[in-house]
């Protein structure tokens, strides 16, 4: 998913993760009952020790503004920026399905009862790609798989410390917004020590708008 992004910054010299969350992608068999909020934070604060990284700038899309809040709540000394790229945002004590509607937290946990043994969130309710290329939407879709349930479902427990992040940016998709993004977006337009920042693009900007979402990126990191 982010592999042109990650071209395009590499080009300009950057150094660039793109780890997968256990359970997830080409990790799908590593999925259990669980595999929760913590698994993936761990999963992201161990990329950054093993590689010895720092000053980092942490990019998280939809749920993975749970994690990469997370991750910075742990390791703030470790971490230059958060971005968050049509995220999440954290709420202490709350999960990912406390961010949606009742509707479709009900659908989310019908689907995985039905679908997933009780489990697993069938990618079925992946939310609109934006790629119009009828055959590079099928490969896109083809490449998902299931969401663990128990990571949409544990409460994010944090101290505060993510907060002392020196940058913090909120970046809006404007085409079809959803959840409670609009309101992340007003939020972080008028608090102190963040930015925020528009991108014309459904939910998955850097698969359907690569080199402006990655032209973004810098422009936050710098």
């Amino acid at each position: 998913m982010w592999r042109t992004v990650a071209d395009r910054l590499r080009a300009e010299g950057h150094a660039v993760y793109t780890p997968t969350l256990t359970g997830l992608g080409e990790r799908e068999h590593l999925a259990s009952r669980e595999t929760n909020l913590d698994t993936h934070i761990q999963d992201i604060a161990g990329v950054i020790a093993c590689e010895q990284l720092d000053d980092v700038v942490l990019v998280g899309t939809s749920y993975a503004g749970l994690v990469i809040s997370g991750v910075a709540d742990r390791i703030p000394e470790q971490i230059g920026a958060l971005i968050y790229l049509n995220a999440a945002l954290p709420a202490n004590g709350k999960c990912m399905l406390d961010t949606v509607s009742a509707e479709r937290r009900a659908t989310v946990q019908k689907l995985a009862d039905e679908q997933g043994d009780d489990y697993r969130v069938p990618s079925s309710l992946v939310l609109d790609t934006g790629i119009e290329n009828e055959q590079a939407r099928d490969a896109f879709l083809r490449r998902m798989s299931p969401h663990p349930l128990p990571s949409l479902l544990q409460p994010i427990s944090l101290t505060g410390r993510y907060k002392t992040v020196p940058r913090k940016a909120y970046v809006l998709a404007t085409r079809k917004i959803s959840h409670h993004f609009q309101e992340y977006y007003d939020w972080a337009s008028k608090e102190p020590g963040w930015t925020a920042y528009t991108i014309a693009s459904h939910h998955y900007p850097m698969a359907t708008m690569p080199e402006a979402t990655a032209a973004l990126l810098m422009e936050i990191a710098d």
